[in-house]
């Protein structure tokens, strides 16, 4: 360098804790994906490796098994699902109109990314076949029954519902509903007839889907 010209500052890349949470959140989408597509048995870590683009002992410095990345996806969908169902809800009052907006916020969620509901399909399965799943994924089966028991108990608490009704049948029925429609929205992989049917679903609700 010239004496007295001027220090030229070197560029700095990304942060190391930036990357590593940029590579930790791309593994976390491409692993989701795979697990709704091939499901858990079929889904290998040097294929999510290969499409998150890292190599297969790279995987390692994040999650320790397939297990611990399995249970990590099912944390971050929850939070994922229910963050939005939430927001959702957040200005409606009653059964009729919250449950709707989650029914609306499920497709919202579906059209903007299918692997989400894909993979919640899956994962009763998942745990059924694997014992190790199921005890990892069982604490953090919160989210989706807190959700859904607070729908009820809101609605049974309003007096909403009428005394011979029990919060806990509601609570089933709408798991039912929600579950069933998001395991024919991944087997016919048409979103537009997801919608349709949540219009219907809410329409009936509402006493308008008959003709007079």
């Amino acid at each position: 360098m010239t004496r007295g010209a001027a220090a030229v500052p070197r560029r700095l890349g990304r942060p190391k804790d930036v990357a590593a949470a940029e590579t930790q959140q791309r593994l976390l989408s491409v692993a989701r994906r795979a697990f709704a597509k091939d499901g858990y048995d079929a889904t290998t870590n040097r294929e999510i490796a290969e499409a998150a683009g890292i190599t297969s002992g790279a995987i390692y410095h994040y999650y320790p098994s397939k297990a611990e990345l399995y249970v990590a996806v099912y944390a971050e969908v929850q939070q994922i699902v229910y963050g939005a169902f939430n927001e959702a809800i957040l200005p409606r009052q009653g059964l009729l109109a919250r449950f709707g907006a989650t029914l609306d916020a499920a497709v919202e969620l579906n059209r903007e990314d299918p692997s989400i509901a894909a993979f919640v399909v899956g994962v009763a399965s998942e745990a059924q076949r694997h014992p190790d799943l199921r005890d990892r994924l069982a604490p953090l089966r919160t989210m989706d029954k807190n959700f859904l028991a607070r729908l009820a108990r809101d609605a049974k608490e309003n007096g909403e519902l009428a005394d011979d009704v029990d919060a806990q049948a509601l609570e089933d029925l709408l798991n039912a509903v929600l579950s069933g429609l998001a395991r024919f929205s991944n087997q016919t992989g048409d979103n537009a007839r997801h919608a349709a049917a949540v219009d219907a679903l809410k329409r009936f609700l509402a006493g308008t889907l008959m003709r007079r």
